[in-house]
């Protein structure tokens, strides 16, 4: 029981996302069962015709042709379907097994910050790949494998205990290492599972040092990382090593009990035809039906194997299915369509529900963006600032407060319709490898090449692509590793513009940059300034000189507000980081 149960909920669990394709799940099933009826009926047969050449019939005979179609017919149907079975059984395998892949990639697209700061991208993309195709083996191949043997195995029986009895007795004395294997497979199915973490952790640990290979290089910590590896591939070795060392224990059981069987059952059939109680034919059927029964006893040590593995794989993709969303549209969110922008933050309270209880990140916020403005935040690292704008594009909620956009609270939007009247530039871009010209079209769905080209032109853009040797179909490189810091930032900059969205928010969007690319950004900002409302976070103070409204924000407070001279002039938090910077 401690081994069938995980097996029937995985079973039932993973059913239930393929209730479309039920009908060819029950044609595969029959198919798989005709095949394994087919197979018994075959010792029966030669049987017959044994008992039929012993006899005084004559040799060609309506029963000879009988039997002699029947055998062939036997074998070709097996054939059929054999076939039939391992051509649906796969297709149904990969149709679930693709499914289960997209929904739990999808219920990924729905998680929070929050959730990828603390799961390994590794151990995310081992299960969207190595455990969904682990699905189809379970479907295609487990599942079946070990309903075929167990109707094989009980099929035999009955046609044992039809034959002889005796026989069949003797066939049972190798079942108690059916329970002998169900006892181990528990402890075959802990270390699988922690092999699959370990695993995960060293795809992990492999995706951060290839993304890291440059500083890897320039501290010269080959032999460190080649160490670290190392130890990890080690620790996996040894997971898997400990699933082995039981398996390695349970195979030659099983196969000792079967010689066993195998033995004792031909010394006694050849007593019992010694002494006339069996005959010829029923030897010759009940060594045959020995194999049958056997065979399947053999495979279930493997099977079990398999499926410990099939189950450890379907339990790290429902863990992920099973974890709720932290942000979710609430029951009467609505689609407000296209907003003004007209923002206000009122007595905001948020804290991050892994940070000390006592500490508030935003600490009664309060303050209010007329639409087409701009507002740059601006203070000291940890302050809070990409707080506000994570709140605002609800990554998070907050536990005290409201925040509104027209009058309307962001908790009472769909999450889509909110984030449709939002773009976001963040200082670490991330641009996908493929033409610089798809990277600023991802802003849009269907945008034109012309419609690209002016975007590209309001970020300052367009005179550094028409100058790539393939313009606008150049490639840049993974995470666009064949742009510059500056390129890349007014790429991202020219795909927020091309959104058109009535809200950007840039987040250290001229913080890595040389003077002459804050330039550039600087025009391509001014250049749409007084269309949307901005919210800018800068440590460079030149970027939001012409801010409508700088908020100084410490310690989670809005300590100052006001135009950069009404700061300036006041003469305390901002004068002084605006000392310091100039």
């Amino acid at each position: 029981m401690y081994v069938i149960l995980p097996i029937m909920k995985a079973v039932l669990r993973i059913l239930f996302y393929a209730k479309e394709w039920k009908w060819i799940i029950a044609f595969s099933t029959f198919t798989l069962i005709l095949t394994q009826a087919l197979q018994l009926t075959w010792p029966i047969i030669t049987r017959n015709f044994i008992d039929f050449a012993v006899s005084d019939a004559e040799f060609w005979s309506s029963t000879f042709v009988i039997l002699s179609v029947l055998l062939v017919c036997t074998f070709i149907g097996r054939a059929i379907f054999s076939s039939l079975h391992e051509y649906y059984s796969h297709d149904v395998g990969e149709r679930i097994s693709h499914k289960m892949r997209l929904i739990t990639y999808n219920h990924i697209q729905t998680f929070t910050p929050r959730w990828f700061q603390k799961t390994s991208t590794g151990q995310t993309v081992a299960r969207l790949i190595t455990d969904t195709t682990r699905i189809e083996t379970f479907i295609s191949h487990t599942i079946p494998d070990f309903i075929s043997s167990i109707v094989m195995f009980v099929g035999a029986t009955i046609f044992l205990f039809y034959i002889n009895t005796t026989l069949a007795l003797l066939l049972m004395a190798p079942v108690p290492i059916i329970f002998v294997v169900s006892f181990i497979a528990r402890r075959i199915r802990r270390y699988w599972r922690i092999a699959k973490e370990i695993e995960g952790e060293l795809a992990g640990s492999f995706t951060d040092n290839i993304q890291g290979m440059k500083e890897i290089q320039v501290f010269n910590r080959q032999g460190y990382e080649t160490k670290r590896i190392g130890e990890e591939s080690i620790k996996l070795k040894n997971a898997w090593m400990k699933g082995v060392f039981w398996r390695a224990f349970v195979n030659p059981v099983v196969f000792l009990m079967e010689s066993l069987g195998r033995i004792i059952t031909v010394i006694v059939g050849v007593i019992l035809l010694a002494n006339n109680t069996i005959s010829v034919a029923d030897l010759t059927a009940v060594l045959m039906y020995m194999y049958l029964a056997y065979e399947p006893i053999a495979r279930f040590a493997r099977l079990f194997e398999d499926l410990q593995q099939s189950i450890t794989s379907s339990e790290r993709i429902f863990k992920i299915l099973d974890t709720p969303t932290e942000i979710q549209d609430t029951e009467n969110a609505r689609d407000v369509g296209a907003l003004k922008g007209n923002i206000k933050f009122d007595d905001v309270v948020f804290k991050y529900t892994n940070e000390d209880a006592h500490k508030n990140i935003l600490d009664q916020i309060n303050f209010d963006v007329k639409a087409n403005t701009m507002v740059a935040l601006v203070g000291p690292t940890g302050a809070g600032k990409t707080t506000v704008t994570s709140i605002l594009a609800r990554f998070y909620d907050i536990q005290d407060g409201a925040v509104t956009i027209d009058n309307i609270d962001i908790r009472d939007m769909t999450i889509e319709s909110l984030r449709n009247n939002i773009s976001i530039v963040l200082q670490d871009v991330y641009l996908f490898n493929g033409p610089i010209g798809e990277n600023i079209g991802y802003g849009k769905e269907g945008a034109t090449r012309e419609e690209i080209i002016a975007a590209a032109k309001s970020a300052e853009l367009h005179d550094f692509v028409v100058g790539l040797p393939h313009g606008y179909d150049t490639i840049v490189g993974e995470r666009g590793t064949r742009l510059s810091g500056g390129q890349k930032q007014r790429v991202a900059l020219a795909r927020a513009i091309l959104r058109d969205s009535p809200i950007l928010i840039l987040d250290e969007a001229t913080s890595a940059v040389d003077n002459e690319t804050e330039r550039k950004i600087q025009a391509a900002i001014a250049r749409i300034s007084g269309s949307r409302t901005m919210v800018v976070i800068a440590h460079r103070l030149s970027t939001i000189k012409n801010a409508d409204q700088i908020l100084y924000i410490e310690d989670g407070k809005v300590k100052e507000r006001g135009t950069y001279d009404e700061l300036i002039k006041a003469n305390k938090c901002f004068a002084k980081l605006a000392k310091a910077t100039f």
